[in-house]
């Protein structure tokens, strides 16, 4: 396998989850997981600090990594919310100088991929942008942005505000377009959204699409926000985008939405790589799974709406979560082929699939 690029979608510290274990069950409160009508939650479920993970049997990485990598055959890792919590408040001002010191922390993690030749493409997240030193922390850290990104060459973002590089960005590798826009809210601003239409349609040769942003298009934690999905929606559709990637919702997901003219979209969110805080998938998303019980620890077994076998089970404050609640996506490009992979880090350092076996 050829991994040509990293892409961060947020930032700051990584942690990683324990190995089997689950929290005390109190049936009283057991997930409603029962016909309860299309509608989507309105509010998210926080779960800090979960308990990790699962005592079924995983997927074995040799069926998910490729061996030798070829011109045509090449991966790229996405990671996202590597952050502590950083508000917008005025009431972290106090943290203004310590943000040099956490990006340090960042781009030193970082430079061994960089020293390997492994391209880092950032986009910044919700909690780098609150604030006029949080921005410039950002800003300053990936200000020599062409040379995370070598070999590749960046078409660099030149409008106004977030419409510029390091926020918005894009590249071309082997005939596959990365369109790396600022999407930190469910809404976009309007200087991302013309440099993104534009962005898009320079690329309408290009073989594959992906366009990354923070926030999601169609949340899997609570209602999705309509305004949003039929503002942004268009901009992917027009632009024939065939995968919208982010982060922001600290959950694992790979499913393909209708947009509003009709036409699909396979959405992929990453997951959280820090594993600090994890959300619960909305009960709507988790109909969509087809989450059932299974197991005497009141386990929920789900189907990815786009394949692949994971739980849902009960944190310490009896939430039901995804069974790993550290994360990150792997994408493998073949010819046209795009195979989708997410994985987890345990508490040694090794890698595994975040899909469990079907036996």
């Amino acid at each position: 396998m050829r991994l040509a690029a990293v892409l961060v979608l947020g930032a700051l510290r990584i942690a990683s989850s324990s190995g089997c274990a689950y929290a005390p069950i109190d049936t009283a409160d057991t997930a409603d997981t029962g016909d309860a009508g299309d509608a989507d939650d309105d509010q998210a479920l926080l779960t800090i600090e979960p308990v990790g993970t699962t005592c079924s049997a995983r997927e074995p990485l040799s069926s998910l990594i490729v061996g030798s990598g070829t011109p045509q055959q090449w991966s790229f890792a996405v990671l996202s919310d590597l952050h502590l919590p950083n508000s917008g408040s005025a009431r972290v001002d106090h943290r203004r100088g310590r943000v040099k010191a956490w990006w340090a922390r960042v781009t030193d993690a970082l430079e061994p991929l960089h020293d390997a030749g492994i391209a880092v493409l950032p986009i910044a997240g919700n909690h780098d942008t609150y604030l006029s030193w949080q921005r410039e922390g950002y800003q300053q850290a990936f200000a020599d942005l062409e040379r995370w990104a070598a070999p590749f060459k960046l078409n660099a973002g030149t409008g106004l505000g977030e419409a510029r590089t390091p926020y918005s960005y894009s590249l071309d590798v082997d005939g596959v377009h990365f369109a790396l826009a600022h999407v930190v809210d469910q809404a976009i601003d309007r200087d991302v959204a013309d440099w993104l239409t534009d962005d898009l349609a320079a690329a309408a040769n290009a073989r594959l699409r992906f366009v990354f942003g923070h926030v999601p298009l169609f949340s899997v934690i609570r209602r999705p926000a309509r305004q949003f999905v039929d503002r942004f929606g268009p901009i992917l559709d027009h632009g024939h985008a065939d995968f919208y990637v982010a982060g922001h919702e600290h959950v694992t997901w790979d499913e393909t939405f209708s947009l509003p003219s009709g036409d699909s979209l396979r959405q992929v969110t990453v997951g959280c790589a820090s594993g600090f805080y994890v959300f619960s998938p909305s009960k709507a998303a988790q109909r969509r799974a087809a989450c059932e019980g299974h197991g005497e620890h009141g386990t929920l077994s789900c189907t990815m709406p786009n394949g692949g076998r994971f739980e849902l089970v009960r944190d310490r404050s009896q939430r039901m979560v995804e069974h790993d609640g550290n994360t990150f996506t792997v994408f493998t490009v073949t010819g046209d082929d795009v195979q989708v992979n997410p994985m987890t880090v345990d508490g040694d350092g090794h890698l595994h699939a975040f899909y469990l076996s079907d036996s």
